[in-house]
């Protein structure tokens, strides 16, 4: 068949049923958000840990307000290593939250709701640092956040709504 005889039949195959592709669900801005201040937690973290080890913790207490600190890491047994576990734990779950893994969720809360909870307790002894505390704080608030809870399954069901009792 040459370009320019007619076509007797059709030219093409027909398309497949198959269904179109479903649309991909984008990531709300505030998961990198909180990502990203995960994963700067982990690596303050280890800083602290490394500052601690170096005999060196004066600058990093100093950023981080935080004076001393590298000397209750060496002089307390296991500490090192439980610190190491925590870093390793929030750049995990920061891994499964870009999964949108509600597992990733769970634990970026627990660790964080554990932090904040140190943090009082220091602050009210006299001790704390109001960075790190911040940083906890500002990471409860992203992990909070609407989009964030739908996006790992989280949210609660909306509730229907109840007319109010008759008082009579």
């Amino acid at each position: 068949m040459s370009v320019h005889e007619v076509a007797t039949g059709p030219t093409m195959t027909p398309m497949s049923d198959a269904p179109a592709p479903a649309a991909a669900r984008r990531r709300p801005v505030t998961l990198y958000i909180l990502v990203g201040l995960m994963v700067v937690k982990s690596i303050l973290i280890m800083f602290v840990l490394g500052g601690a080890f170096t005999l060196n913790d004066g600058p990093i207490g100093e950023l981080l307000r935080m004076p001393g600190v590298g000397a209750v890491i060496r002089e307390t047994p296991g500490a090192a290593g439980a610190l190491i576990l925590v870093a390793a734990v929030l750049l995990v779950s920061a891994l499964m939250l870009l999964a949108g893994k509600r597992t990733g969720w769970l634990l970026a809360m627990v660790i964080t709701g554990v932090s904040v909870a140190i943090d009082i307790i220091a602050f009210v002894a006299g001790s704390g640092s109001e960075l790190w505390m911040f940083l906890n704080v500002v990471t409860v608030f992203y992990l909070n956040q609407r989009d964030i809870r739908e996006l790992v399954g989280v949210t609660l069901e909306p509730v229907v709504a109840v007319p109010p009792p008759v008082v009579s």
